[in-house]
């Protein structure tokens, strides 16, 4: 009795999913199903004649929903569609497969058929299977797609069988076996427009190696150059189709194969890396393409691919490239990235592409210099080169706000500065470090003053770069002086009585300007650091100072601090009665 409501309940859901569906495809294409014409209310409108008006109807256009809009389904929504569609037929092909995995076992524990047999016997059922696919899909193809990856499944299994179980054929020749049945997926795929073969033939091509050369034991130049054949296959796909998510799966396999091999150094380590140079400049080409193709669409696959590609190139560059012309080489492909982000935005006017071309071309300037120099000398020229792009940027492009948010590339000598700060500044000023600090007081300063001279575009907010590019070198500024002042003054009270009292200065004439200019980021400024320096004398030099020194000091803040009451105040003709 309840396998009969259960069967009852599965079909009133196939049902109602069938009634949802048909709903869902009247919304998304806006097309009403077909029915008998309505006679509907006509508008007329008055036409003057010799006589009375006369009333002639006035057609209209068919209203369509304003919620209908056509969009691409996210890869979830892509995923559970394909799950739902035949999943019976999905569950039985696997039921099948697992099915004839048992019942070649059982064969083979009863010897009813020699080696030889059982492999021809699964060549056979596989290419039969494949064979049926491939009919099948010009009919249903999400049917016959099933078809195709039991079928390649079979000859896989057969073919790893074959090799690894009976040793009765090399295993090269099992894995051409295999590359000609993921050539198949890959041709039917673009035979019929089905991207899951595709993704399913780049994963099978690529991770045979690993299993059906275990015999064979191939070389890493071998497995490289099968990769990259491979690869080449995946960029014809690419270009057939337009599918650039391959380029992000064949990219993923070519990062797998990279990974154990960083750290070894063998005698196959140079020829690898002229494999990672090839693998690198075709992965370039394939996204640049893209992104050209696509200047209008959708075009973060590409970008995040050419992101990757950069990365992982760095990373085979910085393992293996010789030291003496590890420096050279990436300046040669940081020139190529650095050519592309410029080129890319100048034909396609968008902005997330030359930011990730720039990006890896910055990361790859950077490396170069760690190669080459070290301590407080690198942070130097992390400082110098951070400083120079935002104003190539804009000299070459002319885009204020691209070039504002490079600046955000001095957040990385900024990290390295705080080594400066930390230095030993106890027995004097440390050359290499003060260096370090005013430099980077005086970039932050100079590119402020920049941005404020040349004009902002429209609709960009009031200098608020400009303003913290500013406040972050007075901060540079304040701590240079603080540890300067207490390198060389023997006296620590003194020189922490004189760096509250430029503190003061400048936070009282920051904040009366700003208040009587109708100034408000210049008054806040003035009125933060005028917090703190009183917090700081309240909470910890009244404990670190002598009596003396202390009293001076607070003399000294609080005086100033009480001049503020004689300036911009306005003479009062009469004095309030109290």
């Amino acid at each position: 009795m309840y396998i009969i409501f259960l069967a009852i309940g599965v079909v009133f859901l196939f049902k109602l999913n069938g009634r949802v569906k048909r709903i869902e495809e009247i919304l998304k294409t806006g097309n009403a199903p077909s029915v008998a014409p309505a006679v509907s209310t006509a508008h007329f409108v008055p036409a003057s004649t010799a006589g009375a008006p006369v009333y002639s109807p006035v057609p209209q256009e068919p209203s369509v929903p304003a919620f209908v809009q056509n969009r691409e389904p996210s890869w979830d929504e892509a995923l559970s569609t394909w799950i739902k569609e035949d999943w019976l037929l999905k569950l039985g092909a696997f039921i099948v497969l697992l099915g004839f995995g048992w019942f070649v076992s059982y064969a083979f524990a009863h010897n009813w058929v020699g080696p030889l047999g059982r492999v021809t016997l699964g060549m056979i059922l596989g290419v039969g299977i494949l064979g049926f696919g491939w009919m099948r899909m010009h009919l249903y193809a999400r049917q016959g797609s099933v078809f195709l990856g039991l079928g390649t499944m079979v000859v896989i299994l057969s073919a790893y069988s074959a090799a690894h179980v009976y040793t009765l054929i090399p295993g090269r020749a099992a894995l051409g076996i295999m590359f000609l049945a993921s050539a198949f997926l890959a041709l039917a795929s673009v035979r019929f427009k089905v991207l899951s073969l595709s993704i399913v033939g780049i994963l099978v091509a690529s991770i045979a190696p690993t299993t059906l050369l275990i015999n064979a034991t191939p070389t890493n130049v071998e497995l490289f150059a099968y990769l990259f054949a491979v690869t080449l296959g995946t960029v014809w796909i690419v270009s057939l189709t337009g599918w650039r998510n391959l380029t992000a799966v064949s990219l993923t396999m070519f990062l797998l194969y990279s990974l154990p091999r960083l750290g070894v150094t063998d005698h196959e380590t140079g020829t690898l890396l002229l494999f990672a140079y090839a693998f690198a400049l075709l992965f370039f080409v394939t996204n640049t393409v893209g992104i050209l193709k696509n200047r209008d669409g959708d075009i973060n696959p590409d970008t995040l691919t050419a992101a990757a590609n950069g990365l992982i190139l760095l990373m085979w560059v910085m393992a293996h490239a010789s030291q003496e012309w590890k420096s050279l080489i990436i300046i040669g492909w940081m020139m190529l990235f650095v050519v592309a982000a410029f080129a890319i935005f100048a034909i396609t006017k968008r902005k997330e592409p030359f930011f990730v071309y720039a990006g890896v071309g910055v990361a790859m300037l950077a490396a170069a210099t760690a190669v080459e120099l070290e301590g407080a000398a690198l942070t130097i020229a992390y400082i110098i080169e951070s400083a120079i792009i935002p104003f190539v940027v804009y000299l070459v492009m002319g885009n204020r706000k691209i070039a504002e948010s490079l600046t955000l590339l001095v957040a990385g000598p900024a990290l390295l500065s705080l080594s400066s700060m930390a230095a030993n500044w106890s027995s004097g000023i440390p050359g290499e470090h003060f260096f370090v600090l005013l430099l980077m007081s005086a970039v932050l300063f100079l590119l402020g003053i920049f941005f404020m001279m040349i004009p902002r575009e429209n609709g960009s907010e009031e200098g608020v770069v400009m303003q913290t590019l500013f406040v972050a070198g007075s901060i540079y500024a304040y701590i240079l002086l603080w540890l300067s002042l207490h390198a060389t003054i023997v006296d620590k009270d003194t020189a922490t009585m004189i760096c509250l009292v430029v503190y003061t200065l400048i936070g009282l004439g920051a904040y009366v300007y700003g208040k009587l200019s109708e100034q408000k980021g210049l008054s806040y400024y003035g009125g933060v650091l005028l917090g703190f320096t009183i917090a700081h004398l309240l909470l910890i030099d009244v404990w670190n100072m002598e009596l003396s020194g202390r009293i001076i000091t607070f003399f000294i803040v609080g005086a100033l601090l009480m001049t503020t009451a004689f300036i911009g105040k306005k003479k009062q003709g009469t004095v309030p009665q109290i």
